[in-house]
């Protein structure tokens, strides 16, 4: 979710966050419309292995996430690649070589040539926790699908996917690259069988549309980020009307699920968006006392860069 690197709230708001904390507390029991919460691991597992990669999904299998959650891009050759943006990102790839590779849209190279990078010996400096996987290659969906049917076979678990559309940050996408990406990867979808686990999400409202048109039976995903000042009052315990505002925008592209970060998040948000029939999965959450606040507004789902901190909070053990 790109746009999140763009709204890096300062320690002091965060540390302001406690007045939001009471707003859960005195709720009583939720009711939610999933029976058990839906646990998702962001690419994969970002805070432990490097994102989008074979090993953070391995990561977020290992801690019984429900979800594995993805991005993905279109490229040069029309297929669907597991990636956060529509750039490369030389943080955290690099040459086979071990040298440094240039910002370049993914929509300039082939699969072939987006493979042949390393992007997990490079450690993301963000997440001090994550563990480097020398060699790792990105993966194409079609890749990624067939290696959850051999993980699938081995734990005997069976696994919900919440694939992200990714286009360039500055809203220059026309509807036909949104299209045919929407379509291309309900192609995949389908192919491997999975529509009733599938979800499609993205801030890019216009996936929604084309995704319904396309396969109505596949669930859709409404993201949002709230801007620097939208993010303040929220965080101090105001900006209910910007609550409503993505409340309608989602409902008026018949969503199934509204994903906003978690600051919108309150008992009234919560209660409002099952009103309308969405359920309520934020993101992206990865300190213990955010995930109970959030559990105890009665959200359906968590996203979260720790699978290990997500299990351990909400699946307590004995």
């Amino acid at each position: 979710m790109s746009k999140i690197q763009k709204f890096k709230i300062s320690l002091i708001l965060i540390s302001m966050v406690t007045f939001i904390l009471s707003n859960c507390a005195s709720v009583d029991t939720p009711s939610r419309l999933r029976k058990t919460i839906d646990l998702q691991g962001h690419r994969g597992a970002r805070g432990l292995k490097p994102e989008n990669t074979w090993p953070a999904f391995e990561e977020a299998i290992k801690y019984k996430m429900v979800t594995l959650e993805l991005d993905t891009v279109l490229t040069k050759d029309k297929r669907v690649v597991i990636h956060h943006d529509s750039d490369t990102n030389p943080i955290i790839c690099q040459n086979a070589n071990g040298t440094e590779i240039k910002k370049t849209s993914l929509y300039e190279l082939t699969l072939a040539e987006l493979q042949s990078y390393d992007c997990g010996s490079k450690k993301n400096p963000n997440f001090p926790k994550q563990i480097p996987v020398p060699g790792t290659k990105l993966l194409s969906l079609e890749e990624f699908f067939e290696k959850v049917i051999l993980a699938e076979k081995k734990s005997k678990e069976v696994y919900e996917f919440n694939i992200e559309t990714k286009f360039p940050d500055d809203g220059s996408a026309p509807d036909s690259l949104v299209k045919e990406h929407t379509e291309k990867l309900i192609q995949i979808i389908e192919k491997y069988k999975v529509v009733d686990r599938s979800t499609i999400q993205s801030f890019d409202l216009r996936t929604l549309n084309f995704s319904k048109t396309k396969n109505a039976k596949i669930k859709t995903s409404a993201l949002f980020v709230p801007t620097y000042f939208q993010g303040f009052l929220m965080t101090i315990g105001f900006g209910n009307g910007y609550r409503e505002t993505i409340l309608s925008a989602a409902k008026d592209k018949q969503a199934d699920i509204i994903s906003p970060y978690f600051l919108y998040v309150t008992p009234k948000f919560v209660k409002e968006s099952h009103a309308k029939g969405m359920f309520v999965i934020p993101w992206t959450v990865n300190t213990e006392k955010e995930m109970k606040r959030l559990v105890s507004c009665g959200v359906d789902g968590i996203i979260s860069d720790y699978p290990d901190v997500l299990d351990s909070v909400v699946r307590p053990k004995p």
